[in-house]
């Protein structure tokens, strides 16, 4: 049972402070932050030993919380999708939270301060990224479009500060509907956004979609009246995200004139100008050399601009504390009791550096930070990537309260905003979920601790003498419930006519395992030195995953697999991700090195794909070979591929993976997709020290060892081994 499942499932029952504990750890173990926190509360909260369960909110697959929805949702796309098993299934959103999580932590650690501290020119609203199309700007988390991604010598992104030529980004099929073209080696940037699961379910009419139109038309053709969806619909929204491309590395778009604008507004006007339109601000006072803001007063002050060396730094410092007065209870209502070092202080101190950066970008003006200090800092960042390592949602929530709080303080929450918002998509609805099962047990103990509506999610039974009664009780059934069970064994066979339960079961579509097949169906095995190391293969679901540590010749052997397909004229998508395409030098030199004319006449090679599952499906109906390098840059979930699979089963799969040196895969084990080989390619700075080994492959021999380098098998099979050990005599 899934983490998320065995949360749920706790509504209505009874279980021990040790099942919760166990329960606990392992949340901690999956970095599920929300169950961690939630279980860690009760616990904290009370001391019994035995609870009885009452889940207020329940969690859905895609990790978030009502709260976490009317926070994050909003400052986020909508979009409605055409229906697809990643969208009705429900996604876990938890690569999407941990790449903007680690672009975070690494840009940390690899420059010191994250990319906006210094140097970083926020150009206002001709200047903030957006898109080319839509010309809409990019709000919340997606406001790291402003800055680019670098990659160090392990492969680790981590943000930069950007110059624009064109504040631009494009997704693929805008750059192709423009007519524009992407340069070579362009990489693409993630855009997040989230889709709405509109799910249906009266008891005898069901019906689940992404398709708002398909919605709407399965309303109108069943006559739903608004009680009926009230009562029987819950939107369930499913956070992703698509891919795209700066403008700067397109050819072929037009992009506004760029003379100078000398009715362009003065950035330091714009600035005053946006605290001025602050409506229901707080009392502000300009004295003494500090600037803060006090919560019990709902006071802002400020030193007099004279006490800045520049402009721009007064107004970055009065944007970090105007986001702070927005936490006040009349306004937004954020919690202000954190200490320096504790995470709600980190939380909010970020929300408020993130609302600083944002209105500078606003304003056009150059953004420092409230303390420039080199060990304020790292003091802070210390912080921060902690609370970032324990909660992988932390830099998306505080980036949305940011967003949140700049929209407050920028007006743009009006009743005239929300009622043009109500008739395009409505917000996510609040919806009670109902969870299978027993019905909670509610307790009389007068004394249960009183419960807070966020943090306290359980009622826990109270006094210990009672909770002894119940641990008793549930002993003695145990032994009554064993032993009726023991005593009631029947000891007549199982099946009393095994003709009659076989013809059964062949009408069934069984077949007997005495008229199997000598040899089974479809076996083959691949020319040369790589069908030697294969040995037999199935293409029955057949996936063969190749992992290994960096400079291990896994996309070497991939295309040395794809060339022992070509060669038998069988034809062989090849994804080259990692290497970048047909035009990549890294490409040709695999090509030439690991193909011959006859195997590579069979090889078409594609080095990106935008939208990968819709394309993969399409492959699967024109070729029999699919082959990724790597199965970390393809983005398909388990159950996508196990979906292909099932649907395509004769399509033979063939996935890299990069390993890291304490074994894991990136991405998680789960990248491996259940395969039905693994191949293991050894890491040595000489390429001719490369082999690989089979450390799973359907029965056949795992002993071999392949080079490579060389392209042959460099050991015998067990079975020829013994053989030749048989050939001696002994004297």
């Amino acid at each position: 049972m899934d983490l998320v499942t065995a949360f749920n499932n706790l509504n209505g029952k009874q279980v021990s402070r040790s099942t919760l504990r166990k329960l606990l750890a392992r949340a901690k173990k999956q970095k599920h932050s929300l169950i961690s926190e939630r279980i860690t509360n009760v616990l904290r909260q009370n001391k019994d030993s035995v609870f009885t369960i009452e889940i207020h909110d329940f969690i859905y697959e895609l990790g978030l919380s009502g709260a976490e929805q009317s926070i994050i949702l909003p400052t986020l796309e909508y979009q409605s999708e055409p229906d697809t098993p990643e969208g009705l299934n429900g996604v876990s959103p938890d690569d999407i939270y941990n790449y903007i999580t680690d672009l975070i932590i690494n840009t940390i650690e690899k420059v010191g301060h994250l990319p906006w501290q210094k140097d970083w020119v926020g150009s206002g609203a001709d200047g903030t990224a957006k898109n080319y199309v839509s010309k809409k700007e990019y709000t919340g988390a997606n406001f790291l479009l402003n800055f680019d991604v670098k990659f160090d010598e392990d492969g680790k992104g981590y943000l930069v500060p950007i110059k624009f030529i064109q504040p631009y980004y494009l997704t693929f099929n805008q750059i192709k509907e423009t007519k524009a073209s992407l340069k070579k080696d362009s990489k693409a940037r993630r855009v997040i956004y989230y889709t709405m699961i509109f799910n249906y379910d009266n008891g005898t009419l069901k019906f689940k979609t992404t398709d708002k139109v398909k919605f709407t038309e399965f309303v109108k053709s069943h006559g739903l009246t608004k009680e009926d969806l009230k009562a029987h619909l819950v939107k369930i929204p499913v956070i992703k995200y698509y891919n795209v491309f700066r403008a700067d590395d397109c050819t072929g778009l037009k992009f506004p004139s760029d003379k100078t604008d000398s009715k362009k507004v003065n950035p330091i006007e714009q600035a005053q100008h946006l605290i001025d339109g602050y409506k229901n601000p707080p009392t502000y006072t300009f004295v003494g050399d500090k600037a803060y803001y006090q919560p019990a007063t709902d006071t802002l002050n400020m030193p007099k601009i004279t006490a800045f060396n520049k402009e721009a730094s007064y107004y970055c410092t009065y944007f970090h504390e105007l986001t702070h007065s927005t936490g006040a209870k009349k306004r937004l209502d954020r919690d202000f009791s954190g200490k320096f070092g504790s995470k709600n202080y980190a939380y909010e101190e970020l929300i408020a550096e993130l609302g600083a950066v944002f209105l500078c970008s606003e304003a056009g003006i150059l953004f420092q930070t409230k303390e420039n200090s080199a060990k304020y800092l790292k003091n802070w960042n210390t912080v921060l990537v902690t609370e970032l390592e324990n909660d992988n949602r932390f830099f998306l929530k505080a980036s949305a309260q940011s967003q949140k709080a700049v929209n407050y303080i920028l007006n743009r929450n009006s009743d005239s905003d929300k009622e043009d918002e109500e008739k395009k998509e409505e917000p996510v609805k609040k919806v009670a979920v109902k969870t299978p099962g027993k019905r909670p047990v509610k307790t009389k103990d007068k004394n249960k601790p009183k419960q807070d509506s966020q943090l306290d999610l359980f009622t826990g039974l109270g006094a210990k003498a009672k909770t002894k009664k119940v641990t008793e009780v549930k002993k003695k059934r145990v032994v009554r419930v064993t032993k009726k069970a023991i005593t009631g064994v029947s000891k007549k066979p199982l099946v009393t006519d095994r003709n009659k339960s076989l013809n059964q079961l062949e009408k069934l579509g069984f077949i007997s395992a005495n008229s199997a097949p000598k040899e089974a169906k479809d076996v083959f095995v691949l020319g040369g030195e790589i069908g030697k190391f294969l040995q037999k293969q199935q293409p029955h679901k057949a996936l063969i995953l190749i992992k290994g540590n960096k400079h291990s010749s896994k996309s070497q052997l991939a295309m040395q697999i794809a060339n022992a397909f070509g060669e038998q004229q069988t034809p062989v998508a090849y994804i080259d991700y990692e290497q970048g395409g047909i035009e990549s030098k890294d490409t040709l030199d695999s090509i030439n090195r690991n193909t011959t004319e006859k195997g590579r006449r069979y090889i078409a090679i594609k080095g990106y794909l935008e939208k990968p599952f819709q394309e993969l499906q399409d492959f699967c109906k024109v070729v029999k070979v699919i082959i990724a390098d790597s199965v970390t840059d393809l983005k398909i979930t388990a159950d996508q591929l196990n979906f292909l699979r099932t649907t395509y089963p004769k399509v033979i799969w063939c996935f890299i993976s990069q390993v890291k040196e304490n074994g894991a895969m990136y991405g998680g084990n789960k990248m491996a997709h259940n395969p039905t080989s693994v191949i293991h390619c050894s890491s040595h700075q000489d390429p001719k020290q490369r082999f690989a080994t089979l450390e799973k492959n359907r029965g056949n021999d795992l002993t071999l060892k392949y080079s490579m380098y060389y392209k042959k098998v460099v050991n015998e099979p067990t079975e020829a081994k013994s053989k030749r050990k048989l050939s001696f005599k002994v004297k």
